[in-house]
């Protein structure tokens, strides 16, 4: 190969890398490894035990999963929060390497290109490079 197509193959790769974003995903009995993009958006849904109401939280994926936002009913918002703070406004500014659920009513994930479903257990979905 000549020394301008490596190059370009070289300046190709990193741009690659700059938006890969591989990630773990591990249940009670299964682990998988995910190709998921910067950019894209996840939505995870399951009922609130408690409540017995739905609630989805949507987020991007950019450096980490960030971007966060609920979509539940006021009961159940005022169940998470006691009423004493704005979850939406509380959870738009955080971010995490991971993602962490256990229901036993069943867990809806779609992130990126991908659909799970998980009832009675488990879920977590783990970056395995932040940058």
């Amino acid at each position: 190969m000549s020394k301008p197509a490596l190059a370009i193959g070289g300046l190709l790769l990193v741009c690659l890398l700059s938006i890969l974003k591989p990630a773990l995903i591990k249940t009670d009995n299964h682990a998988g490894l995910l190709v998921l993009f910067r950019g894209q958006s996840g939505t995870i849904r399951f009922v609130n035990s408690v409540t017995e109401r739905p609630v989805a939280i949507h987020f991007r994926i950019g450096g980490r999963f960030q971007d966060f936002s609920f979509a539940t009913d006021e009961t159940t918002e005022a169940y998470y929060t006691n009423g004493l703070f704005s979850l939406n406004e509380a959870v738009s500014k955080e971010s995490t390497d991971a993602l962490q659920f256990c229901s036993m009513k069943g867990i809806s994930l779609s992130l990126g290109f991908y659909d799970f479903y998980l009832k009675d257990g488990c879920l977590e979905v783990k970056l395995l490079w932040r940058k």
